[in-house]
């Protein structure tokens, strides 16, 4: 396998959905590939269909028309049960508010744990990703007291955990200050350089030029 083997593929994938009974085409024959210890931005204004890609992609939705792939695998006709192992095993998504992906209440050591031991992942992967996103001034405080930067990093580091193949970011830097954003975008960058394969929903110009590829949408459709 070369250095930069598809993770995973969209191909002509559209996506039709009803809203009080108009028909709107979110995504519209969209192609593309993410190569895999990349750092890859789905960008566009709102609206555009990035969170919609992204939801395929991760195996949460299924698309009207089209394939999704991830690794060798064709996942668009998968049933519930399937689609549900994907999820725990090839893909980690970050949601847009920090503190939606963590157990507040616990400290970030016990998110990590919590994270590897539903993925099947090593408790030695723990310290790792620890060390890899660059955490280790933080994670044994309690997430709530977390500012949303630092919840942030470590929602990245519990999606890195487990081990998947593929980790989904939407919006990471959306609800927060221009410097805790830096941060996140200096945790995406370092993890992807120890190997990890990220795919960024974003209109953030600061997050976009730190991706390797951009692929950008406008009214469901991929633009140049």
């Amino acid at each position: 396998m070369n250095d930069h083997a598809v993770v995973a593929r969209v191909d002509r994938v559209s996506r039709l959905f009803e809203v009080r009974g108009e028909r709107v085409l979110a995504l519209d024959e969209v192609t593309a590939d993410v190569p895999r210890g990349r750092l890859l931005a789905i960008a566009g204004p709102s609206g555009s269909g990035k969170s919609t890609l992204l939801a395929e992609l991760g195996a949460l939705d299924r698309p009207t028309t089209g394939t999704v792939t991830i690794g060798d695998r064709d996942i668009t006709a998968l049933g519930r049960r399937a689609r549900r192992s994907i999820r725990r095993t090839q893909v980690a998504t970050v949601l847009p508010q920090p503190s939606d992906n963590l157990l507040v209440r616990r400290t970030g050591v016990h998110n990590l744990r919590v994270a590897m031991r539903q993925r099947g992942g090593m408790a030695s992967w723990v310290q790792r990703v620890i060390d890899d996103v660059d955490i280790g001034d933080f994670v044994d405080r309690m997430a709530g007291t977390m500012s949303g930067g630092e919840q942030q990093r470590l929602a990245l580091a519990c999606a890195l955990v487990g081990g998947t193949p593929l980790v989904l970011a939407d919006e990471p830097t959306g609800a927060l200050d221009d410097v805790s954003a830096g941060h996140v975008i200096d945790a995406l960058v370092r993890a992807v350089s120890f190997g990890a394969t990220i795919v960024v929903a974003t209109h953030d110009p600061a997050v976009m030029d730190a991706c390797h590829q951009v692929v950008r949408l406008d009214h469901g459709r991929r633009v140049e």
